[in-house]
């Protein structure tokens, strides 16, 4: 389990909600996930990759925002939800190929990382970044 440490400046996302989750590979790899991102695809014609951010709400849980990334709140579709990430320092990690779904391989290296205290979770925004060809990248907002 290898993993990088980068600065992600801020971004604005939008896209389609699932209110109330635990971060993880649980929630990442659902039937309800995966539709959305089946709706987003179908809404563009590049092929971009796909977000799945988690993001904390003042009564401690999550939120999960399907979406693209966009260059200004305007470019956003009419009736999507949207969210500005801050800039942060997150642990980026890949599949290892340690377990079949890549999904879970990047979860699992977290937990076994945070637990280890190679990182330590900030519990921030967290991303998921799948492209077209199915690869993850998981972003950890870290504390330091």
């Amino acid at each position: 389990m290898t993993h990088d440490i980068a600065v992600r400046e801020a971004q604005i996302f939008g896209g389609l909600v699932v209110p109330r989750v635990v971060p993880g590979f649980k929630v990442s790899g659902s039937d309800l996930v995966d539709f959305l991102k089946g709706r987003l695809r179908e809404r563009d014609e590049h092929a971009q990759p796909v977000y799945t951010i988690y993001i904390p709400d003042s009564a401690h849980q999550n939120n999960v925002l399907v979406c693209f990334p966009y260059e200004n709140v305007e470019s956003i579709p009419l009736g999507d939800v949207f969210t500005k990430v801050p800039k942060g320092i997150y642990a980026i990690f890949r599949p290892s190929g340690e377990y079949s779904d890549p999904i879970e391989d990047v979860w699992a290296q977290v937990d076994v990382a945070a637990e280890s205290g190679e990182i330590v979770r900030a519990f921030l925004e967290e991303i998921e970044i799948c492209d077209s060809d199915n690869r993850i990248e998981l972003y950890i907002s870290i504390a330091v």
